[in-house]
Formats: C-alpha cells, structure tokens, sequence
C-alpha cells in the first residue's frame, strides 16, 4: 500500500490536506491501496494537546477522517502524532482505543506510527527525549487498538554512523516484541542516507538517490560496507576533510527484509518513496 502523508487535523479536529488526484489515480489503475497518515498539525504541541484534552474534538476529529476515508476509497488511516510530551501518554493511548474502535465499525483499517525505543528507562535516551517525544507510546495499549504498528526504527539518537545502528536495530526489536505481537509489527526501513564531515564529527545533511548521485558525480567516491552495521557507506575528501554517507543499498535492505522473515513480522513500513535506489527492490 502507500501511506501519503499528507492530512494534519487542527486543534478544532478538522482535517487539512488531501492526496493528489494524480497518486489516487496512479493507484487505482494499479490496484495499490491508499492509507494516508494524518498528523497533529506539524507535529504540533497546541495541535495534539486540544484534540487530546477535549473528547468532543476527538469525536469531531474521528467522523472527519471516516468521512474523507469513504469519500475517497482510502484503506483506513495511520494516526503519526509526533512530538508528544510524556505526560499525554495515557490520552494518547484513549483517543487511539476510540478511533480504532469507529474505524472498525466503519471497516476502515487502522494503524499507528510509534518512534522507536529499546527500554523504559528514560536515561538511556540522551537530551530528555524519552520526555519530550518517546516516552508517550505505549506499545501495548496502542498495538492492542490497532491493526498494526509502524515502528519508526530509524533516526537512531546515538548513531554517529548509519541512520540505524544494527545492534540498536535488534535492541529496538527485542524490546518492541515484548509488547506488539509479530504479526502486527511493521519494521520501520529507511530509505534515506546521513551525511558526515568524518575530519570533525558533524552531521551536515541527509537525502536520497540524488545526493548519492551528486557525490559520484562531483567526487571521487570510495564505495564500502560494513558487516557490523549491515549499511553501506561511502567516502571521499573535499577541501582537506573527509567525508561519509551512510545510506541503505540493496544488501543491507537484504538484511532487514530477512528480520522481517526471521521474526515473522507484519512487513515493513519506509521512508520515504523517491529517495531509495532502485537496487533494493531486488531484495523486496
């Protein structure tokens, strides 16, 4: 299926946004299912504390995505509310336990996207993140309300490589199948790449096929991969400092689709369609 995301519901529980007629019509002539995410605004703070602090705006909220959903011949929804502070956790976790149960009396099906942990403990996430943004999942609750999870398990906050660490990646699924049963565990599968200045250590940017593109065009690019991190990386130099771009190819995507298998797991859910190279559908 693809999964636009391209709705925000407002603090007053209206929708904004819509799905390109010309996406809608590309996957109608293919067959291909539409599950669009809606978010809280961008990833708003008012957004997310309006709608989750007044039922009646949740109830406004859900019939309004039910609405569009029929009106468009949509799967269901994916609910991406990101950017969420700890303490919203439980409310979070009600307003899905609603919206799951509207979506199935109407057999629309129903997802959530949950950015990635490997414990509760809150100090094993550096800059209060457990606080501001990932401690209000609850993967129980929210996979018990839901057809399936998206777990975002990229963007590791320790990496100072890959956008996933291969033993963050398995701390990440060990902790997450204790709560989410397999078969309702979307793997989260990056298709986008990290950009290092490895001479002092910062991350300078990230992009898809065409910066990797760019960097063969413009440099002289050292390709290589790391049986560590089952990512590939390249390397080159520019001005007397050396740089890294850390991305995914079609060995390392190899490597997750064979978790997904290993694990028996729902499948995967990437980010974003257009940055990936084609490689990798050779291992899909």
């Amino acid at each position: 299926m693809i999964a636009p995301q391209s709705y925000a519901l407002d603090s007053t529980g209206n929708l904004n946004g819509n799905v390109d007629a010309k996406v809608l019509a590309f996957a109608k002539n293919h067959k291909i299912k539409v599950m669009p995410l809606v978010t809280n605004g961008k990833f708003s703070e008012a957004e997310y504390k309006a709608i989750l602090n007044d039922t009646s705006i949740q109830d406004k909220a859900i019939n309004v995505l039910v609405t569009e959903a029929k009106n468009f011949g949509y799967l269901g929804w994916q609910i991406d509310f990101e950017e969420m502070d700890f303490s919203y956790r439980d409310k979070f976790s009600a307003f899905v336990k609603k919206a799951y149960n509207i979506m199935k009396q109407n057999n629309l099906i129903f997802s959530v996207a949950v950015i990635a942990k490997i414990s509760d403990n809150p100090v094993d996430y550096p800059n209060d993140l457990w606080q501001k943004t990932i401690g209000v999942y609850d993967y129980e609750t929210l996979s018990a309300n839901s057809d399936f999870i998206s777990l975002m398990s990229y963007d590791d906050p320790n990496s100072i490589g890959p956008v996933v660490e291969y033993s963050w990646l398995q701390r990440v699924l060990s902790y997450s199948l204790k709560f989410i049963p397999a078969d309702k565990l979307s793997l989260g599968i990056p298709l986008y790449y990290w950009h290092w200045n490895d001479t002092t250590g910062e991350k300078i940017g990230a992009g898809g096929r065409e910066g990797i593109y760019n960097a063969f065009s413009k440099h002289y690019v050292t390709a290589h991969y790391s049986t560590k991190e089952e990512a590939p990386y390249l390397s080159y130099w520019s001005h007397a400092n050396k740089y890294i771009i850390w991305y995914e190819n079609a060995r390392s995507v190899k490597k997750k689709i064979s978790l997904i298998k290993k694990f028996k797991l729902h499948g995967f859910s990437a980010w974003a369609l257009g940055l990936e190279l084609p490689s990798i559908y050779g291992s899909i």
